[in-house]
């Protein structure tokens, strides 16, 4: 067997180090297109619909609804998914965030999980969905928005995070962004 040269060694090892990155550029590139080893992910329904509220001596409020329901199957492992909805200052289940012509709030957030052979389990004050091998678990999440009159919004939910052990500290992530129907606020 040859010897390697001094060059040959550290272009070698220059090559390996370009294939570590490329490869870590994949597995997110995937991420983004949602392939993802452990979980597929599809929505079911997307509704949205505006709601104008009236109240005497008051200004009225334009609220929008949005029903979202997405199916989350576990590949090859059981998969735990937090009960939750939040837009970044915390970790949740469901990451979202709004999207529109102004500024809006999120009134109210719920999310409510059914499949054959889900469970829910609670860590502490986490609510987790259990989803077992190749059954599939129905979230709907319900979302009321604050917004103005004669304005445009929606809901993304750009991340999906989830964990194959209940003790594992970091959350595996679902980066392919879910986008609601766009609701005109009149």
């Amino acid at each position: 067997m040859a010897k390697i040269t001094g060059d040959n060694k550290k272009l070698l090892k220059e090559l390996n180090a370009q294939i570590k990155t490329l490869r870590a550029q994949l597995v997110k590139a995937n991420a983004l297109e949602g392939k993802d080893t452990y979980i597929d992910v599809k929505v079911k329904k997307n509704q949205g619909r505006f709601q104008k509220i009236k109240k005497k001596g008051e200004e009225d409020k334009a609220l929008g609804k949005f029903f979202l329901e997405i199916n989350v199957t576990a590949k090859q492992e059981v998969v735990f998914v937090p009960m939750s909805v939040a837009s970044g200052k915390k970790t949740a289940g469901f990451m979202y965030q709004i999207e529109g012509s102004a500024s809006g709030s999120i009134a109210t957030a719920e999310v409510k999980v059914r499949g054959d052979g889900v469970t829910q389990v609670t860590l502490g004050t986490l609510l987790f969905a259990k989803i077992p091998i190749n059954k599939i678990a129905s979230f709907q999440i319900q979302t009321t928005i604050r917004g103005k009159f004669k304005k445009r919004y929606k809901i993304v939910f750009t991340r999906l995070n989830y964990k194959l052990h209940l003790t594992d500290v970091r959350y595996k992530q679902y980066l392919k962004e879910i986008h609601s129907d766009s609701v005109l606020f009149s």
